[in-house]
């Protein structure tokens, strides 16, 4: 399918699953418990499933996609901010997050480590942009690491509670995010090119359309109940979105008609660094 297509597709994709998610916080959740409410839970349970349809055909449609630039895109201020947003998002929910005993010591370890690690990655993506810095490629694979833990660590920490919603839908928005950030950093190691970038498109759109479905209307609800709403933590969204927004810059900036042409004319930055 044409590029084009897929990205019209998916503009429509996040509003409508965006707008049914706030429509399901709205009538068919208790804010008390994060749960169905009896009444309307079923009307809930299918607005899930829209949205689950909605990533699943995101999915498909991106691996019937055929656009494959050869190499990253040059880093512009757009990719350059929204990786300074995360870094800063990433440090927040690091430092400001407590599982409460939930999780073994070794784990909130080594999430700190890797957390801290690709903190730092995502400065120094953002600032290499600005002032010319060529780190090297092998760190495009810490925000993946980093997202490994903290999916672990958020599974272990409400497996008791996995049914309310926004657990389900934050663990899906780590999953897909650990699945982009996975292809992310083979494309930057030139790892699987022939097909890679098919998983890049399917996973960072599908990402996107989660974590902005999941952050958004937390916000939104928020603002209009008075802070209510508080299932999942103000910094879990705040990453959440900040992740959604940078997948979604890499994604259209990647996968443009400029970085295609420059991509198979040779005209890039040498594929060995970031």
């Amino acid at each position: 399918m044409k590029y084009n297509k897929i990205v019209l597709f998916f503009c429509i994709s996040a509003p409508a699953c965006m707008l049914m998610r706030i429509l399901q916080l709205m009538f068919t959740v208790e804010a008390e418990t994060g749960f169905f409410n009896a009444e309307y839970g079923s009307i809930g349970y299918y607005l899930l499933a829209f949205i689950a349809v909605f990533c699943a055909v995101t999915v498909i449609l991106c691996f019937t996609g055929h656009r494959n630039p050869d190499h990253p895109p040059k880093k512009n201020i757009f990719i350059c901010i929204s990786s300074l947003f995360l870094a800063a998002a990433t440090a927040i929910q690091l430092f400001s997050e407590s599982f409460s005993g939930t999780v073994r010591l070794w784990q909130s370890v080594l999430l700190m480590l890797t957390g801290f690690s690709a903190t730092v990655f995502f400065l120094i993506y953002g600032i290499s942009g600005f002032a010319g810095i060529k780190p090297s490629p092998v760190l495009a694979v810490l925000p993946a690491v980093y997202y490994i833990m903290r999916l672990i660590c958020d599974f272990t920490s409400v497996s008791s509670l996995a049914l309310i919603t926004d657990n389900m839908l934050v663990l899906a928005s780590y999953s897909l995010s650990l699945l982009f950030f996975i292809s992310f950093g083979k494309l930057y190691n030139g790892i699987d090119p022939e097909y890679n970038f098919r998983k890049l498109m399917a996973t960072g759109m599908a990402a996107v359309i989660l974590c902005l479905t999941q952050s958004v209307p937390y916000f939104i609800i928020n603002v209009l109940t008075g802070g209510v709403y508080r299932h999942t933590s103000v910094s879990c969204n705040f990453a959440l979105l900040a992740t959604g927004i940078f997948a979604a810059v890499f994604i259209f900036s990647h996968f443009s008609y400029s970085n295609t042409v420059a991509s198979h004319s040779g005209k890039v930055e040498e594929k060995y660094y970031i």
